[in-house]
């Protein structure tokens, strides 16, 4: 089954998320980048996810799991700015899409230290369907909240 067609007009440009974290901003960006981090925060009780990149600009991103079906997200690192922004295209393999520029979404983490606390901004861009902008937003709600409560409970290394 392919997705639905593309109908500008539908889907927004972006979506924009924004989480204040009671951390540093060191302790976030590390949560953030942290390949064994990431597989605690990106995946749930329910499902599973692995993570490979070696977060230098230009590099592959590759995300694995299983929730239902299996799943492999591909990208390629567009920016990594330690403790101030990162930056990746991502491309599910759900989608059925083809590996090609227009099927990506740009998904954007700014951190912004204010003082002891640490505020996140999330941004999603360019999304090729109507479906894939309505789970992309539903997700990414959801998990930034898990990434907060993940953040938090951890000790600083």
């Amino acid at each position: 089954m392919n997705p639905a067609p593309r109908h500008d007009s539908e889907i927004p440009a972006r979506f924009n998320e924004e989480v204040v974290l009671d951390k540093p901003a060191s302790a976030v960006w590390k949560h953030l980048v942290d390949l064994h981090s990431m597989r605690e925060w990106l995946g749930g009780d329910d499902y599973s996810v692995e993570v490979e990149t070696t977060w230098v600009p230009g590099s592959t991103i590759v995300i694995r799991g299983r929730h239902h079906l299996s799943f492999e997200n591909t990208g390629v690192v567009l920016a990594f700015q330690p403790c101030e922004e990162l930056s990746f295209t991502h491309c599910s393999s759900l989608s059925r899409l083809p590996d090609q520029p227009s099927s990506d979404t740009k998904l954007s983490f700014v951190i912004q230290a204010d003082g002891d606390r640490t505020v996140l901004k999330f941004e999603a861009s360019g999304f090729p369907t109507v479906a894939i902008y309505r789970h992309l937003h539903f997700y990414w709600a959801g998990t930034l909240d898990i990434f907060k409560r993940h953040v938090e409970s951890r000790q600083i290394v």
